[in-house]
């Protein structure tokens, strides 16, 4: 059985990858129920087509019950994944770049910036998970099963957050954030600068994943319960609040000053805020910058402009703050991102015609 997978934007049949990722990682152990491919409901019989348009997926066995996800890509078109679990499982996602939703009955989490989101599910309980074609993905995910904490690290229930022996005891599907420490953020970003032979590098990733996890249950263990801003938002504010992201879709690059946006939209800035952040799952701030990184990264990838040019053309006056977003948003600087990417494989960009 393999203890590593490795995805790519040169995999002719992904059905066989799935099938291994299967055998090692507890969230899907149950098989998978579904997969849609933009708009088009996959079948066994027929290959997947590529399901990275650039970049990879590393799935680690760190130890039976318990694997890691690296991913650092861009999804060539929109995937939807259905499975189900044998075991109580949990699940910390950390992510740098991107939204992936998941959803099981009735609860449904998204990647947010500087949290970890966690989902723990009882066996048997199927699991979708949501990604946007176009988009950069940069995350990091451990899964693991409940027996794996009591029998491989022999943890007593004391020694794992509360809430999930309850949630567990309940066979409740439950998701939702905390915030990630420093030390986490930092210990996760180190999952994609590994420089070294291939025993050396699987190895680095089992020490990493093990701190990691350590480190998000303490974590989890301190964060304060606080309650969800929740505003009631009228069919009129609503569509409001969508124009104001189609504004922002037609020239991410353009400022987006919210004393002016909330007096044009006859909203107070708090309510704007937090509307726009209910409705579309990050705030104006946020939703901006994702758009400005994924153009970012998308020339850094395959053009040779400077990085000062590449920040004025995603909106950024001094090239100081756009390295500071850049290292942020991906935790890379903006050249060790370009450097990952041959020199034979960017085109060289073209100036327009005066």
């Amino acid at each position: 059985m393999a203890t590593k997978v490795l995805l790519s934007a040169g995999d002719p049949d992904l059905w066989v990858k799935l099938e291994q990722i299967q055998q090692i990682d507890p969230a899907i152990s149950g098989g998978i129920d579904s997969i849609m491919q933009g708009r088009h409901l996959q079948s066994r019989d027929k290959p997947i087509a590529m399901l990275f348009s650039s970049g990879y997926e590393e799935v680690h066995q760190i130890d039976a019950g318990f694997c890691a996800h690296i991913t650092d890509a861009v999804i060539d078109q929109d995937w939807r994944l259905t499975a189900t679990s044998v075991d109580h499982t949990l699940r910390f996602r950390v992510a740098f770049a991107g939204e992936a939703g998941y959803i099981a009955r009735e609860s449904r989490v998204s990647d947010a910036s500087a949290r970890c989101a966690f989902i723990v599910r009882p066996p048997c309980e199927s699991l979708t998970a949501n990604f946007r074609g176009g988009a950069a993905y940069r995350y990091c995910s451990l899964s693991l099963t409940r027996e794996y904490l009591r029998n491989t690290l022999e943890l007593t229930d004391e020694e794992w957050p509360a809430m999930l022996t309850t949630y567990w005891t309940r066979q409740e599907t439950v998701m939702g954030h905390f915030p990630a420490s420093k030390a986490s953020l930092t210990q996760a970003s180190r999952f994609f600068n590994i420089r070294l032979s291939r025993a050396w590098h699987d190895l680095t990733v089992r020490t990493i994943a093990l701190d990691l996890l350590r480190l998000l249950f303490q974590d989890w263990q301190n964060a304060r319960p606080q309650s969800r801003v929740s505003i009631r938002i009228t069919p009129a504010e609503r569509s409001k609040l969508s124009k104001i992201r189609e504004q922002i879709d037609k020239d991410p690059t353009l400022p987006v000053p919210i004393r002016a946006l909330s007096a044009k939209a006859r909203m107070n800035r708090n309510k704007l805020h937090f509307g726009f952040k209910q409705q579309f799952g990050a705030s104006i701030h946020e939703y901006q910058t994702e758009l400005r990184m994924r153009i970012a990264l998308r020339l850094l990838q395959t053009t040779e402009l400077p990085i000062a040019e590449i920040a004025e053309r995603t909106g950024y006056a001094e090239p100081t703050n756009f390295t500071a977003a850049f290292k942020k948003h991906f935790a890379s600087l903006p050249r060790d991102m370009r450097n990952s990417v041959p020199p034979a494989a960017r085109q060289h960009a073209t100036k327009p015609q005066a």
